[in-house]
């Protein structure tokens, strides 16, 4: 085996880790935002409904309050949301990241253009470190150039 052979296998793993590691902390992120903002909906509807009284009575009070308790308390729909939260999450960003990901499995699991596919992540990731994470080469629209 030759070094650039060994070359793209090596670059194939660290993009592939890459990709998985991106879409697994976006996926707990949207995860959590998505419990979040499920639960302030459904928490929200079922106070005001704990909180609006046709009588006076102590016993209906308290039995609304009950109700709501066991509603707030009820982690079932929590555990569904966080679960398609992830799911979401990392799909979305498994599709942002598309390109290395096919990069990276092409030269993992590729015999005969490993190679091919280790240039295509080298020169991606040259891309990416000039346009993501130096922001060259992108329009700026913060500046003003009628000054």
């Amino acid at each position: 085996m030759n070094k650039a052979y060994i070359a793209s296998k090596i670059a194939g793993g660290l993009a592939a880790g890459y990709v998985l590691y991106n879409a697994h902390y976006a996926g707990k992120m949207s995860s959590a935002e998505n419990v979040k903002r499920k639960a302030a909906n459904r928490i929200g509807s079922y106070y005001m409904d704990s909180r609006r009284m046709e009588d006076r009575s102590i016993i209906t009070s308290k039995l609304k309050d009950t109700y709501f308790r066991s509603n707030a308390d009820w982690n079932l729909p929590d555990k569904i949301n966080a679960v398609t939260g992830y799911i979401g999450g990392a799909f979305s960003q498994m599709a942002a990241d598309v390109i290395p990901a096919g990069l990276a499995t092409g030269a993992l699991l590729s015999k005969k253009y490993t190679k091919y596919f280790g240039l295509g992540l080298l020169g991606y990731g040259i891309k990416y470190l000039i346009c993501d994470v130096m922001d060259l080469g992108r329009p700026n629209y913060l500046k003003s150039n009628d000054v």
